[in-house]
């Protein structure tokens, strides 16, 4: 009897020291809430259209695509909008915290963008001098940066009304996916896409998730694809996008930087900002059409890994999907580029998709 009651008091106690543990942690988690959002709200209310941010620009003759004109968009110069004709689509690239448009990667997604796609305008948006600036201060300029961006787009139809944000889609990578995310929500998620490259975690979804109105969410367009490559880290976990793929799980490392080598665009051998990168890297690897970065829905990586969804269905990331299909994808990729098998060996079942779908579409 006394030994039944030294129990249930030992339970009682647990039962306690737990409530409370509990207690505290949703007090401190409705603490951390208040604070990330008083901030973000600051930065809000104070943004302005940023005249200093340009807009670097490539386009080419599509009967010659050698053929390459590169041009500037600013707010407050019209010069360039002029140069812009209403039948073609445009993408803007948006990079993040300490990058800048110079930076070689950037202007490596730029040349491999406009060779892929050569019917578009493909815009790199250089916020750099924003950037710059320490992480609380970069992560409060992605208002100003989506308000610029927005001004842009709003300036491309008045200056064209045969012009529109519909045919717009755009990229953004860490800080730049929460940007474009502003951008789309002040073009009432008009946008035809935008593309999130493991969107940055901190302030955002770590330690507590804000309000969707500060970040990106899949109301900021018509479809919102979101690529995780190191969740829980510097990058976010949370489903934000229509389709959200999961390569490897999306976590901390991924195979290329589990090598020696590393991947020369990363230019660095710390494991967690290397997976960061990666997102940028497979985006761009995903524009070649021969490499398709095919990801299989599925409830769980666990799911996946142990073959539970098969017979999933199959999405697409990239400039090339189709748009179609939502929900979480999961994949594996190679250590070394390029990463995927060719589409000679992937083709089959991904056509058999399309057909599918274009029956019950």
């Amino acid at each position: 009897m006394l030994l039944l009651s030294l129990r249930k008091f030992i339970f009682y106690l647990l039962f306690v020291h737990c409530s409370s543990f509990l207690h505290d942690w949703s007090v401190l988690k409705k603490t951390f809430r208040l604070f990330q959002q008083a901030k973000l709200q600051t930065s809000l209310e104070r943004a302005q259209p940023n005249y200093d941010i340009v807009f670097k620009c490539r386009s080419t003759n599509n009967q010659q695509v050698d053929d390459e004109t590169n041009f500037d968009l600013q707010l407050g110069d019209l010069k360039g909008f002029h140069r812009l004709r209403s039948h073609r689509s445009v993408a803007l690239f948006l990079h993040g915290w300490r990058d800048e448009g110079s930076k070689q990667w950037v202007q490596e997604m730029l040349t491999t963008w406009i060779h892929f796609q050569p019917s578009h305008y493909i815009c790199i948006v250089d916020w750099g001098h924003l950037s710059q600036n320490d992480y609380k201060a970069a992560s409060g300029s992605i208002f100003e940066v989506g308000l610029t961006v927005a001004a842009i787009v709003e300036s491309m139809e008045a200056i064209n009304p045969r012009f529109s944000r519909k045919n717009v889609t755009i990229a953004g990578f860490s800080l730049g996916a929460h940007a474009a995310g502003f951008a789309g929500s002040l073009l009432n998620g008009e946008l035809e896409q935008i593309i999130a490259l493991d969107p940055a975690a901190p302030m955002f979804t770590m330690p507590t998730i804000v309000a969707p109105k500060y970040r990106l969410d899949e109301n900021d367009a018509q479809f919102v694809q979101v690529l995780h490559t190191s969740s829980g880290t510097l990058g976010t976990s949370l489903k934000c996008g229509h389709a959200d793929f999961y390569p490897n799980g999306g976590t901390v490392p991924q195979p290329n930087c589990q090598q020696s080598s590393q991947i020369p665009e990363t230019r660095n051998r710390n494991p967690i900002s290397c997976s960061h990168s990666t997102a940028a890297v497979f985006f761009k690897q995903s524009m070649d059409p021969i490499y398709p970065f095919l990801g299989t829905h599925c409830d769980s990586y666990t799911d996946f890994v142990n073959g539970l969804c098969a017979h999933g269905h199959l999405g697409r990331f990239g400039v090339h999907s189709k748009q179609l299909n939502h929900g979480n994808f999961y994949f594996i990729t190679e250590p070394e580029e390029p990463y995927v098998k060719p589409v000679s060996i992937a083709r089959r079942r991904f056509v058999t998709l399309l057909r599918f779908n274009k029956l019950i579409s």
